[in-house]
């Protein structure tokens, strides 16, 4: 786990608080499955490795708990979400409903230099797909970061903050079950969202999300299911 100190830098140059940056850093690692399932976090060790008193901690936490990647527990405190069946067939719905929105939007609102720059990022991130290691932190960032994108083309701001929320408990879950692995798909896949909005269409974008964000849901659905019965197992032994 990276190791920060915080003290000195109250105020970020971009005028983000030091609530932010502890935040965003615990956020961080728990999409990457530095913690695991269920773990504790306990305020003052987690402010005595980044550095800060435990008041930034606590709030960052509960910043967490709105993301949904962390939960509280009445005389146990704050822990690492655990992980369900049911939570993660309730993201996948929001995300369907989200993004398939959000394409329809976008196809409509959308200017040709935003299609343009969007499309742009479609393809870098299609090229790593192909060529590079999508388990990686910057696959997983962009890949974020493109659906986010693409959400704030609706010209809904708040609806691109809901795609990255969903999009970060699907990482943090397929990065504790390592299931993020790579799926044979076109190596167009993402720029086709961005060739569906712009016919200007929005059915037409709203049948490519709806095909984009169902594919291999139900692989998703088994690995974690798998993942979950190990764990009964080990605990059982």
């Amino acid at each position: 786990m990276a190791h920060y100190n915080f003290t000195e830098c109250k105020t970020l140059e971009n005028g983000a608080t030091l609530t932010r940056r502890v935040y965003e850093t615990l956020r961080e690692e728990i999409v990457a499955g530095q913690f695991d399932p269920g773990e504790r976090l306990v305020r003052r060790s987690l402010g005595k490795r980044l550095g800060v008193s435990p008041m930034p901690v606590t709030e960052a936490l509960h910043m967490l708990e709105v993301d949904g990647l962390v939960e509280n527990r009445a005389l146990y405190g704050s822990r690492v979400r655990v992980l369900t069946i049911e939570d993660l067939r309730t993201d996948e719905v929001l995300r369907e409903a989200m993004e398939c929105q959000a394409a329809r939007m976008g196809a409509e609102r959308a200017g040709d230099a935003e299609l343009g720059r969007l499309g742009s990022e479609a393809r870098q991130l299609d090229r790593l797909m192909r060529d590079g290691d999508p388990e990686s932190r910057l696959g997983m960032h962009l890949h974020l970061e493109f659906h986010a994108r693409l959400a704030q083309l609706s010209g809904l701001e708040r609806l691109a903050d809901e795609v990255r929320r969903v999009w970060s408990r699907l990482l943090m879950r397929l990065n504790w079950i390592k299931a993020l692995r790579y799926r044979k798909v076109p190596e167009d896949w993402h720029q086709q969202l961005v060739d569906a909005m712009r016919t200007r269409n929005p059915d037409v974008a709203e049948t490519k999300m709806r095909e984009h964000v169902r594919y291999g849901i139900e692989d998703d659905v088994a690995a974690l299911e798998e993942y979950l019965k190990r764990r009964r197992l080990q605990s059982d032994g």
